[in-house]
């Protein structure tokens, strides 16, 4: 039995899950594909709110995936649609992110404002990647002066084709050191995001496809659903290993193509964990690990037994195990 067989609707992440950058990921394409030819829905559930969804399915279908503007849904439309629940129309907004936020938050209701010397309300932050230190200040100053500061996500990185870059939880952090309230955050892995992606699917059974622990899987976590670890992104075997209860997957798989493989299971006993032909050793506060691992299945199984013994406490260091592990991130 595959993992993905007990799922009616799969919920993507993008950055490092289907797509690096311009490029798609390998196997990402197949992968979703045979959802569909299984009649499995995919949904596209994005942090990232620079793009518009229409953009953002744009892309998706140039790589190839199937995807139209209602199968994405963007931190961008959750963190509008926040705000225009709870301030009435006309109300200031300084926005700092893209015109796709500043539109959005303007279709909402609200008024866009650039400045902090304009009275806004509420101060709404976006990804925004040619964001000028300029803009941060003055959102900044509208905190300071008291406006509810809202933040579409604190993702601190994203993956790309050529490496990892900092993320809008840098920018957060940037404000943050300059006032003494958190913001609002509606996307992963708070509830709202995740949230509005159930109840637009009307999903029975969903699973959350994600490449970070701190938000695509403890954002399923704080919606009760599943989730399925890949290693084509941002996080690896050590962020897999320090998970905390609420940030740890169901099951775990090299990309997409992985979730019609059976679920790795491993038997956990007083020494160690043993997952396929790979056992790990429990030594001291650390581990050894037995076993070929000279292909990346091998070491996908020692990853999930070494997290085990992680998670249940045996091993407080996995580093020397998770060093062996060099066809994974």
């Amino acid at each position: 039995m595959s993992f993905i067989d007990a799922y009616d609707v799969v919920m993507f992440d993008l950055d490092g899950v289907l797509y690096l950058g311009p490029d798609a990921v390998e196997g990402g394409v197949d992968g979703v594909d045979q959802l569909v030819r299984r009649g499995v829905r995919p949904t596209y559930v994005t942090n990232n709110a620079a793009r518009s969804t229409a953009a953002v399915a744009e892309h998706l279908a140039r790589l190839g995936y199937p995807a139209t503007e209602p199968d994405v849904i963007s931190s961008a439309q959750a963190a509008a649609a926040l705000v225009g629940e709870e301030y009435p129309p006309g109300t200031t907004a300084l926005v700092v992110g893209t015109q796709n936020l500043v539109d959005l938050v303007s279709q909402a209701g609200l008024t866009p404002v650039a400045s902090a010397d304009d009275e806004p309300v509420v101060v709404v932050q976006g990804y925004d990647p040619d964001m000028t230190w300029a803009r941060l200040e003055e959102a900044g100053f509208a905190i300071q002066r008291g406006a509810h500061w809202v933040a579409t996500n604190t993702d601190a990185t994203r993956p790309t084709n050529r490496g990892i870059v900092p993320g809008l939880g840098t920018m957060v952090a940037a404000v943050g050191v300059t006032v003494d309230v958190e913001p609002t955050v509606v996307g992963k892995p708070e509830r709202p995001l995740m949230a509005e992606a159930i109840r637009r699917t009307g999903a029975k059974n969903p699973v959350f496809v994600g490449d970070r622990i701190d938000t695509d899987i403890m954002g399923a976590h704080t919606v009760g659903i599943d989730s399925f670890f890949v290693f084509t992104g941002a996080h690896g075997v050590l962020d897999l290993c320090h998970a905390p209860d609420h940030g740890r997957p169901t099951a775990i798989g090299w990309n997409v193509l992985s979730l019609f493989e059976p679920a790795r299971v491993a038997e956990v006993d007083a020494e160690g964990a043993t997952c396929g032909g790979v056992r790990v050793v429990v030594a001291g506060s650390g581990a050894t690990v037995e076993g070929d691992l000279g292909t990346r299945e091998a070491q996908l199984d020692a990853a999930w037994a070494l997290a085990q013994l992680c998670w249940n406490g045996s091993v407080s260091d996995p580093v020397a195990v998770a060093a062996r592990l060099d066809l994974l991130p």
